[in-house]
């Protein structure tokens, strides 16, 4: 018995030592935010977690979609405080090990749910969405927050399903505020006709006064959505999660101090308090999030990849500066080389005259042969070490090179963005039409098959009855509409894909050997790329190609960065008018022998005679310090020269300028 009493009780000081032993053996608690978070209000409740579970805690704020990606694959955070939508993200990243943990919801335990709405002045002529679209043309139109989804995805979604794919391009004027309080202050401020806010943002500004709660007028409200703040774990011990979790459902309540400092940073409208998540509460955004979440971490991508390139472009200027130190130092060797040379003939010269001795001139002959022998030696050695010095700032200069075409290619991604967000709105709109229009078509098949089942006598009936499930179906409508729909789709698809050929072909890095191309394919490529800048300059474009021009052999990587770089400047010399003149850039090329002459001209700024001749000099640039690195036309010109071919340039301040670049076509291939 005694026995049986001793191995009970040891059974039991294991179960109880287990989950003690489990949470002594953990000595911090890893918790991390996304950007959405404001870092300072967050930081009160980890050391609200951590007084009340007696746990160190590290807490770190990351704002970069990557690393956060990283750190939760790796396992390396216990909790992630992050919106909805960011944890879509994440499991669409195939990170599986996290799941929903609490989220924000109201005092009868129910998730919050949100709705975008669109506001206008009391004032305003319009007083729906519709008239809204009506007058796309002259409204100008406010989102709020590019990331948010009450601000910006919704809203693009109902303008998609009313036939607006691509709000930029069809309405008047289209601004993107940092935050829902800047947009909402647009329209009262009359710098928009209308902006698209999220209702409960607007509620808690009008409640905390911050706007008056006359100022705007809501004429379109939006479907619930759920985007609430959410923790997520991953495999943490049993007895920790049971703590945490009470202690998140129990805050509002245990210290309203801290639930006010979480209700301030997550904008929440009372009655407000944590509740239990499951996955089932995201699956009213996961269609939304598999749209935008690659497109949104491809931009986080490259937002990294062109702060790297700029810290390459940085070590390259280091490079170059660090090689000219060096030939600076050996020009200073060779000036007192020339001296001691100099000096040596001198002090012969006078040797030979106090000595007045043929024996002494030819000993002096031998012994000046002997030094000049010692200084070809030493003239040589020199010069080679100035050989490799060229050859080490050559390196430099082809690196730096790397890095300038890498970075243009960096910061045409905004522009990518804008140019695929339009075939993809023609995608969208196509399936979600084709979905309705097949749902109607099968509900009247459904119809038809049950004539088979029927007997004679009730077949007339059931006809009656399937030519009213045909109208009531739009059945004919339907029919006639699926071809528009299927080459809305085609059109959406095939022009993502032109984007996408467009920004490889410019990529190309086969600069180590030519191949035979065609030069209306590198610019149209280019000019493909630029489309959106050429939009936003609003700037003309126009075309005149010789269709006799046959392919040639070239670097095709290469030609297109002299394209883009003469394109840019001409778009920046156009904006740097003030004039109010309508921009316009021509492009010609012309088959003159076996000589491809392309013109590229623009109605810009023009350049002062006076600098004209230095504008393909290294390093020279008439702009701002940091806005460039006076490469651009000098690799442009390197570029044509290593062609065989020439760039020469006519500009008349006030009025524009013309390059104009002459390529041969029987240039031999390597």
């Amino acid at each position: 018995m005694a026995k049986l009493l001793s191995g009970a009780l040891g059974w039991l000081f294991i179960l109880i030592w287990i989950p003690r032993s489990a949470l002594s053996q953990r000595d911090t608690l890893r918790i991390t935010g996304s950007s959405y978070f404001d870092e300072k209000r967050t930081l009160v409740l980890c050391q609200y977690i951590s007084a009340k579970l007696k746990i160190p805690v590290k807490y770190e704020n990351i704002p970069s979609t990557k690393r956060m990606h990283e750190v939760l694959r790796q396992g390396e955070v216990d909790l992630a405080m992050m919106n909805t939508f960011q944890y879509v993200f994440a499991k669409s990243d195939h990170i599986t090990n996290i799941e929903p943990f609490v989220i924000l919801g109201d005092s009868s335990g129910k998730a919050k749910t949100y709705r975008s709405c669109l506001i206008v002045r009391p004032g305003s002529p319009y007083h729906t969405i519709g008239e809204v679209i009506d007058a796309a043309d002259k409204v100008k139109i406010d989102f709020a927050y590019v990331a948010s989804t009450s601000g910006h995805i919704v809203p693009r979604m109902q303008l998609a399903t009313a036939g607006v794919q691509y709000p930029e391009a069809q309405f008047g004027s289209v601004h993107f505020s940092g935050g829902h309080l800047e947009a909402i202050q647009s329209a009262i401020d009359k710098r928009a006709d209308a902006a698209f806010v999220s209702i409960d943002d607007l509620m808690n500004y009008q409640l905390t006064g911050q706007i008056a709660k006359d100022a705007v007028r809501i004429i379109w409200t939006s479907y619930p959505i759920m985007q609430s703040p959410v923790v997520i774990r991953r495999n943490l011990p049993d007895n920790l999660k049971q703590q945490l979790r009470s202690l998140f459902l129990n805050l509002h309540h245990d210290d309203p101090a801290v639930w006010n400092h979480v209700r301030e940073n997550w904008g929440a409208v009372d009655p407000v308090r944590f509740v239990d998540a499951f996955a089932a509460d995201f699956i009213s955004v996961q269609q939304a999030a598999d749209k935008v979440g690659k497109l949104v971490y491809f931009l986080n991508y490259y937002e990294e990849r062109l702060a790297q390139q700029s810290l390459e472009l940085a070590k390259g200027d280091g490079l170059i500066e660090g090689q000219r130190a060096k030939i600076q130092q050996q020009n200073k060797v060779l000036d007192k080389q020339i001296i001691q040379i100099r000096t040596q003939a001198v002090s012969l010269y006078l040797l030979g005259l106090i000595v007045l001795g043929i024996g002494v001139i030819i000993t002096l002959v031998v012994r000046a042969s002997r030094s000049k022998q010692r200084l070809n030696e030493a003239l040589i050695l020199k010069n080679d070490q100035l050989e490799q010095a060229l050859s080490d700032l050559k390196l430099a200069q082809d690196s730096l090179i790397h890095s300038e075409k890498m970075a243009s290619l960096g910061l045409l991604t905004a522009g990518v963005a804008h140019e695929i967000n339009n075939p993809v709105n023609f995608i969208f709109t196509g399936i979600n039409g084709l979905e309705k229009n097949i749902n109607a078509l099968m509900t009247v098949m459904r119809a038809l098959e049950e004539i088979e089942n029927l007997p004679a006598e009730q077949i007339a009936l059931q006809r009656v009855n399937i030519e009213l499930v045909k109208k009531n179906n739009r059945y004919e409508a339907v029919k006639a509409s699926l071809g528009d729909f299927i080459d809305g789709i085609r059109l959406g698809a095939k022009r993502t894909a032109d984007i996408v050929s467009g920004l490889r072909n410019f990529a190309r890095t086969d600069e180590s050997e030519r191949k035979m191309a065609h030069v209306h394919e590198c610019l149209d490529s280019t000019l493909l790329l630029l489309q959106f800048k050429f939009k936003e300059a609003g700037v003309q474009l126009s075309k005149h190609y010789d269709d006799q021009i046959p392919e040639m052999a070239c670097y095709p990587g290469p030609l297109n960065q002299v394209f883009m770089n003469l394109f840019t400047n001409a778009i920046q010399a156009i904006e740097a008018r003030t004039d109010g003149t309508e921009g316009l850039i021509n492009v010609t090329t012309k088959q003159v022998g076996e000589t491809v002459e392309i013109t590229i001209s623009d109605n810009g700024t023009g350049i002062e005679p006076e600098i004209l001749a230095k504008i393909f000099d290294p390093f020279f640039t008439t702009k701002q310090v940091g806005e460039g690195t006076g490469l651009g036309l000098s690799i442009t010109y390197g570029i044509i020269r290593k062609h065989q071919g020439t760039l020469e340039v006519e500009s008349e301040v006030g009025h524009g300028t013309k390059f104009f670049i002459y390529l041969p076509t029987n240039l031999t291939l390597a």
